[in-house]
């Protein structure tokens, strides 16, 4: 359990296992299929381009998220199209050496540019998320990349009487904002990272309603990370 990927993916395994009663067949394969082609493509590209053999848990993580929020009804095409790109995009998109986009938001941000429907089906349970999500920006040192998203997230909600926590997904704040390798380190660098995607939530909120709001800010977040490594620790 040192490596906290394996908890995060302990969770996503919980959150699926509840959700499935509620959705049925196509659902449950529908996410092995994702996961499954995800830990595939991701191995294979480390086996023959990097000549490395991993163990691919990053890729599992990622191909829970993208097709646990991709709705499950769309073609089999989409889940292997949108799975494809998130893995991909950590390979080829790179800034000092690392890749600056959350691979599976990213599937997922083009996935809600071609107006496809996300269902966050994947939220299940909201208590369980919470309760781990805390634990792990505790252990990644996230908390002040979590303070703030809901600080600015909250506040600019309730300026124009929104209620913000009717519509907060805890999923995307403890799981994909958090991601420890494109979200940034140290109090500054988090704070503002967490700022950034909190605002441009709200307003895209509040002006764009018809794309996903939390995947396109965090998207907008992930952009910035070349000028927040000048930020220091």
């Amino acid at each position: 359990m040192k490596d906290k990927r394996i908890i995060v993916a302990l969770l996503l395994t919980a959150l699926f296992v509840i959700k499935i009663p509620q959705e049925g067949w196509r659902f449950i394969f529908w996410v092995l299929g994702g996961v499954s082609f995800s830990a595939m493509l991701d191995f294979f590209i480390n086996k023959v381009i990097f000549k490395k053999v991993i163990l691919p848990k990053s890729a599992v993580i990622t191909g829970f998220i993208v097709s646990g929020v991709l709705d499950h009804h769309q073609d089999w095409l989409i889940l292997i199209l949108f799975c494809a790109l998130a893995i991909i995009s950590k390979h080829i998109i790179k800034f000092k050496g690392h890749h600056i986009f959350n691979p599976a938001n990213f599937g997922l941000f083009f996935a809600a540019l071609f107006k496809l429907p996300l269902t966050w089906k994947i939220e299940s349970n909201i208590f369980l998320i919470i309760v781990v999500g805390l634990y792990l920006a505790y252990f990644y040192k996230k908390l002040f990349h979590v303070a703030g998203f809901l600080l600015f997230f909250i506040t600019l909600s309730s300026v124009v009487a929104i209620n913000a926590f009717a519509i907060i997904s805890w999923f995307f704040i403890f799981i994909m904002l958090i991601e420890p390798k494109t979200s940034g380190y140290g109090i500054v660098r988090g704070f503002v990272f967490g700022s950034i995607a909190g605002t441009a939530s709200f307003l895209l909120f509040r002006f764009i309603p018809t794309i996903d709001f939390f995947v396109t800010a965090l998207f907008i977040a992930n952009a910035f990370n070349p000028i927040l490594e000048k930020i220091k620790r």
